[in-house]
């Protein structure tokens, strides 16, 4: 009976990708040996069964070269995967938690700062959307004046997914965004509030902003 090369073929073309491909670090490093299954090993010039090995075969070679692959990438440097667009997003990062905290660091300074509704100056008085404008200012970040326009700026954030430094917005006096705060961690913003009169801390679970919270956005 005449053999079936076209089995054969497709292993050794396989087998070209795959030790172009290899990792030279010899711990990741795999063979094709490695994903044949005994029957194609055994049987592969068989030309009653070649289509259904040749399916077979392909399949199992693209994925457990997916699963090396994936495996291998979990092991390179951050910088590399980076490169690659793999890295881990900044929110997990420990430098991204750092400049949360410096953003809080500085909006405590400003505790106890008047609010003034459309004021703008540290020495007169705040309100809201200049507290935050400053306080992102003297962290490298610029943001426009009102709560509107902050709301409209940055990437939106989940509630159950916020990280210290977010701005967390309310719906108030008027529809839309209205007021702002800086989320502090454990359910806590500080924020230029006319309730308060000064620049304080609130709970997004008080009832008043529980019922009013509209969304958060994240500007690093």
């Amino acid at each position: 009976m005449k053999r079936n090369k076209l089995p054969i073929t497709i292993i050794a073309l396989f087998t070209f990708c795959l030790t172009l491909l290899t990792p030279m670090n010899p711990a990741a490093a795999f063979s094709v040996t490695d994903v044949l299954p005994q029957a194609v090993k055994s049987d592969s010039s068989s030309s009653s069964g070649g289509n259904t090995l040749l399916n077979i075969l392909i399949g199992l070679l693209m994925g457990t070269f997916l699963d090396k692959i994936t495996n291998v990438q979990s092991k390179l440097p951050a910088e590399i995967n980076q490169v690659l667009g793999m890295a881990t997003s900044p929110k997990d990062s420990a430098a991204a938690s750092a400049k949360g905290e410096q953003i809080i660091a500085t909006a405590k300074t400003l505790t106890g700062v008047p609010y003034v509704f459309g004021g703008n100056d540290i020495a007169s008085g705040l309100d809201c959307s200049s507290f935050t404008q400053y306080v992102m200012k003297q962290n490298g970040i610029s943001l426009p004046r009102t709560a509107a326009e902050q709301f409209a700026t940055g990437k939106p954030v989940d509630k159950a997914n916020l990280r210290v430094g977010d701005l967390v917005f309310f719906t108030t006096y008027k529809a839309g965004a209205s007021h702002v705060g800086i989320y502090m961690g454990n359910g806590e913003f500080i924020h230029e509030s006319s309730a308060l009169g000064q620049v304080g801390v609130s709970s997004l679970n008080e009832k008043y902003y529980a019922e009013r919270y509209l969304g958060a956005r994240r500007y690093f």
